[in-house]
This record gives C-alpha cells, structure tokens and sequence, in this order.
C-alpha cells in the first residue's frame, strides 16, 4: 500500500523550507526542502540514523525518535500519527479485526433512530455497513438499499466517489472532496499495513482512476472527522450539509450529516426525507 517510512519522510522533508526552520537557504542544494542533515540536526538524532531510516535501511524507530522527527518536520497531528503508525513494528493483535459482519441490533436501533439526519455506519475501510433511509437517498439513490447487507458487495464510500459518476456529480467541489477522500484512506492504511481488502481497494482505485492514481503518491495525510459538504442534490437541489464522525464501541464509525437548524438547507433535507417517505 506505499506506506514506506523512508520515501515518507523524503517527501515530507522537502515539502520544508529552510527559512521555515530558521536555516539559510543559499547555497546549491540538488532537491527542493531541507538536506538530511538539517533534519537530523532539528530533530536531535545522527545524520547517519536518519539516513538509515530515509533509505529504508533502518524499517522502524522509537516514539520517542519519531516525534522528534515530526516535529523538524512540522508535521499536522494527522501527518504525526500516521508517522508512528508506519515507522513502529504492526504486532499481531495489535488492531482490532475488520468489522465485516452485519450491524449490531442496537447499531441498527441507533440508524433508524436518527430520522431527521443523514446517517451510516462505515468500517475503517469506508464501506457502508448500513445507513438510514435519509443517508441513501442523499448520496446513493440509484443503488439497493439492501447492499449494505452483504458484505460481498457493500458499496464503499471512496469507490463511488471515484468511480461512480452519480456520486461525483453530488459535490460542487468534487476536487476537494477527491483529495480529502485520499488524504483519509492514506491516514487509515498507515495503522492496517497488511490488510489484504484495503490494499485490493487501493489498487483498484489506483487502475481505473487517474485522479486516484496522481493524487495517491503525494501522500497527503488527514483524518477527516468534521466539516462541511455542499451538494448539488437532483431531488433538492442545493445542500450545504455539515459533517460528524464518532468511533462506536464495535471498531466501526457512525457518519451523520446535518443542516443548519431553521436553515433552508434543513428544509432541502426535510423534502429529501419526505421524498424517500412517499
């Protein structure tokens, strides 16, 4: 899946600039960003370590010593965690099983709860392992409801953004959305390095999107739990819709979107709720 300690911290150091750090940046340097031994020297570590880590050498290091590196780099917290993720040994055991099965009674309780928001349930992965009426009919109408119960053909949230052109046409600013989506699944493949399904989602992407394929190896790194979305709904119309995500107890991740109380944003979703009623 690329999630290479060395070729990330090569990337990462040359996204820095010199003066950024307090460092001159004359003289002849052959890559753009900081030399090796600017990093080491911020960080506190051997030119040679260092080194060793970049070039893949050396496959791991301590928290302690990629911390320290993080912060020469002045990585984001994301951009950190994923750090430790990819430069620490994944023990076996370590992370929670993938979350394939069909939803907990009281997770489907939950869903068809929430009847005046947005809702669904994801694995880490981003497939939709069930999702209220008012999430279907806002992101995937033209799909079965009932394909979230097979696990086989669940749709994935990153694949139809992608892949699906129905999706795509959704968001007015479908760049954004793409980069966020890839900066997600990068932040979510540092912690499963060996997740067979996750890698098989990466690769398919990587063939039959050249968006994916050009935006994957920057490396980009965030783990994307709030904000706002705005859709261009054909039911509806306009729809500026924020976002939440929260860990449930069972490994999975409930998705809500809601409108603005009062706003005409919440009467579009009100219509969009009446429509899937009717």
């Amino acid at each position: 899946m690329n999630a290479n300690l060395g070729s990330y911290l090569r990337q990462m150091r040359e996204r820095v600039q010199p003066e950024q750090r307090g460092l001159p940046a004359g003289g002849a340097r052959r890559v753009p960003g900081l030399r090796r031994e600017e990093v080491a020297a911020l960080a506190g570590v051997s030119q040679t370590y260092y080194t060793r880590l970049e070039q893949s050498i050396t496959a791991h290091a301590s928290p302690q010593v990629l911390l320290s590196i993080a912060r020469a780099l002045e990585l984001s917290n994301d951009e950190q965690d994923y750090l430790l993720k990819i430069g620490s040994p994944e023990r076996p055991g370590q992370l929670r099983p993938a979350q394939d099965g069909q939803l907990a009674p009281s997770t489907r309780m939950l869903l068809a709860s929430l009847d005046g928001v947005a809702a669904a349930v994801l694995n880490y992965r981003c497939d939709i392992v069930g999702w209220n009426p008012l999430f279907h009919s806002l992101l995937a109408p033209h799909l079965d409801f009932a394909l979230t119960d097979d696990p086989e053909l669940r749709p994935n949230i990153i694949k139809l953004n992608f892949l699906d052109e129905h999706v795509r046409s959704l968001y007015a600013d479908w760049r954004t959305e793409s980069e966020s989506n890839v900066a997600y699944l990068r932040f979510i493949s540092g912690g499963h390095r060996h997740d067979r399904r996750l890698a098989e989602l990466i690769g398919e992407l990587i063939i039959h999107s050249d968006e994916f394929g050009a935006l994957w190896p920057r490396q980009d790194v965030a783990n994307c739990v709030e904000g706002t979305k705005l859709f261009h709904h054909p039911a509806v119309g306009e729809l500026d819709l924020m976002y939440q995500s929260a860990q449930l107890p069972d490994g999975n991740i409930l998705k809500v979107y809601h409108a603005e109380p009062d706003s005409p944003h919440e009467a579009s979703l009100r219509l969009l709720r009446v429509d899937w009623r009717s």
